[in-house]
């Protein structure tokens, strides 16, 4: 599909600038070259023979090649020769330069963020700040495929360049552009991508509410245009989780919630810090989701514990379900609000009446020995790398 996607794009650039114009051109100087060498010059045989002769010295000798097995011989053929070899010369110029110069296009909108994007599966990371670096690097090294990861902002495409370059064996795609506009995320083929990931970009006139309210318009953007894409988004005020999780928003992220609990922490306990930023780090031991394999539906929970400590060093943390899917009235305030109805507006202005089928991922921390296994649930485990169960 994406090969498909690419020579079509290609064939339209082609058109765009002609090519098949001067190709043409130089099929017809070919066949005008080999009348002109069967005319002007004598030979035995068949004419198809003949004329043969004159097709192939034509090509010869508007290639420039020389070959020298077939030569014209009177004053006529010599003349039909530098028609020829001028003709050559200026068409298949103007055709490499031309071939060439689309390719060279395509590789500086690539690299300027201006072309779009074809790939599929992908990961979309929309917008930027300060911490997005640490934050694609532990993703980057979390994945367990190569899965493309397009970054969607309006930073300089030689930062981005450099991003690429430095992650060179990973695929890293740049789309420049205002990523709350339905016409960008378009571009970056959003219908295309699993996973949306929307950062909180603060620009230097906007406030925290400003930034917030960009981010709810985004995912109501994206669940419009692709009602099965999975996002996560990130805010900066607590008090407008709400509204980003009845637009069906999957995870809510609170820029800084969790300092406070670390902080805490480490003042009662100074190990606990190290430990927290030891297990979020893929350095060393580090936290893993793996999804439970089906034979294990059923039986219970410590002799999974039990082969994951056996088979792979890694000790179970916890247990997650994604449950049934919450609909729209599961989400809204029980009092009419103004962002209710927005909300509603929106929905209704897509003709949905659901919320695009997203689920309660239900926790479970710490699960008893006893309890049974079921199915669709993963398992988060502490191991030095993840295991493949």
């Amino acid at each position: 599909m994406v090969i498909r996607q690419h020579i079509s794009a290609f064939i339209k650039a082609l058109r765009r600038e002609r090519v098949f114009v001067l190709m043409l051109a130089v099929i017809s100087l070919v066949f005008l070259g080999a009348i002109g060498f069967f005319i002007t010059e004598p030979g035995e045989g068949h004419w198809w023979d003949r004329f043969g002769r004159g097709a192939w010295w034509a090509l010869v000798t508007l290639a420039t090649v020389g070959y020298g097995d077939v030569v014209p011989v009177t004053l006529g053929g010599r003349v039909v020769g530098i028609f020829v070899i001028l003709g050559g010369v200026l068409s298949l110029s103007l055709l490499t330069a031309t071939v060439a110069s689309i390719f060279v296009e395509r590789k500086f909108r690539r690299e300027r963020g201006l072309e779009p994007i074809k790939i599929t599966q992908q990961i979309l990371v929309l917008g930027w700040h300060e911490d997005v670096e640490i934050f694609l690097d532990q993703l980057l090294r979390r994945l367990t495929t190569k899965v493309p990861v397009v970054l969607v902002n309006k930073q300089p495409p030689e930062q981005m360049e450099a991003l690429r370059e430095k992650y060179a064996g990973k695929e890293i795609r740049y789309l420049w552009g205002d990523y709350s506009r339905e016409e960008t995320l378009l571009k970056a083929n959003v219908q295309g991508a699993v996973k949306a990931i929307i950062l909180a970009e603060r620009h230097p006139e906007e406030d925290a509410s400003q930034v917030d309210q960009r981010t709810l318009f985004t995912a109501l953007t994206l669940k419009a245009v692709h009602p099965k894409i999975r996002i996560m988004a990130e805010l900066l005020r607590l008090e407008n989780r709400a509204h980003l999780e009845r637009a069906g928003v999957e995870e809510v992220m609170i820029r800084g919630q969790y300092d406070s609990y670390l902080m805490a922490g480490a003042v009662s306990s100074p190990g606990f810090f190290r430990v927290i930023t030891s297990l979020l780090t893929v350095e060393g031991q580090s936290l893993w989701a793996v999804e439970v394999p089906s034979r294990f539906q059923g039986r219970l929970v410590k002799e999974l514990a039990a082969h994951l400590r056996e088979r792979h060093q890694a000790t179970l943390v916890a247990l997650y379900t994604e449950g049934r899917a919450l609909s729209l009235e599961d989400l809204l305030s029980e009092e009419p609000s103004a962002i209710d109805d927005f909300i509603r507006r929106k929905f209704a202005e897509t003709k949905m009446t659901h919320l695009f089928g997203r689920a309660k991922v239900e926790c479970q921390v710490n699960p008893p020995d006893n309890q049974t296994l079921a199915p669709h649930q993963y398992a988060v485990v502490i191991a030095a790398q993840r295991p493949n169960l």
